[in-house]
């Protein structure tokens, strides 16, 4: 197993909600979670399974099977975090890296249709294989050695956690802005964690690319 840093960014209305997520001591719920209000853990092992990793990962905007009308974006058992990726182009003979903060940045921001956005700085834990059904264990679907069908996200660097983020695992909160003058993002502020467990007790902790 390895601990695994990334980053979620998140738009939302304003610092209030932002901060509250920390402060209310729950996390980041995936959007099952939210959308059902309450959740038993009875109905975990019918959401974690790899057919609706697969919806998450490559149809996260299409209808759910499951749920005549709905998007499967809203029903999601899975929460996606940017943490990085290398990929290769054959022709120039060189590796591209992407930054985990700048596709948060796109995220939190809604691709650019907003000026601010959040980011939330945690960890999770990953393993060597596929484990879809082990909730405490997120799927490193960036890695080409685990998941090897076609992901055209790939770039992306995402790795998923399952059903809730907890708050011990989140060290921050960012509140970033477009500044669209300037044509870059700056830090406006942060919110630490009080309730933070660093993972050093954990061994194999692997940064950001």
């Amino acid at each position: 197993m390895l601990v695994q840093w990334g980053i979620k960014g998140l738009w939302l209305p304003d610092d209030a909600s932002a901060k509250r997520i920390i402060d209310s001591h729950v996390g980041i719920i995936s959007n099952w979670w939210y959308d059902a209000g309450t959740i038993s853990q009875a109905d975990k092992p019918k959401k974690l399974t790899p057919a609706n990793l697969d919806m998450h990962v490559n149809h996260f905007n299409s209808p759910d099977p499951a749920a005549a009308g709905r998007r499967f974006s809203e029903v999601s058992p899975f929460i996606s975090i940017a943490c990085g990726t290398v990929s290769r182009d054959v022709a120039a003979r060189t590796n591209e890296s992407h930054s985990a903060l700048e596709t948060a940045l796109l995220y939190g921001t809604r691709f650019g249709a907003e000026n601010i956005g959040y980011l939330y700085r945690c960890w999770v834990i990953v393993g060597p294989r596929a484990a879809v059904e082990v909730e405490g264990v997120a799927e490193e679907v960036r890695d080409l050695n685990t998941y090897r069908r076609y992901f055209a996200f790939q770039n992306e660097g995402e790795v998923t956690a399952k059903v809730v983020i907890p708050v011990n695992h989140i060290q921050q909160c960012e509140k970033w802005i477009w500044y669209r003058a300037a044509k870059e993002f700056r830090l406006d502020w942060v919110h630490s964690n009080p309730a933070f467990t660093k993972p050093d007790t954990l061994s194999n902790v692997r940064e950001l690319i």
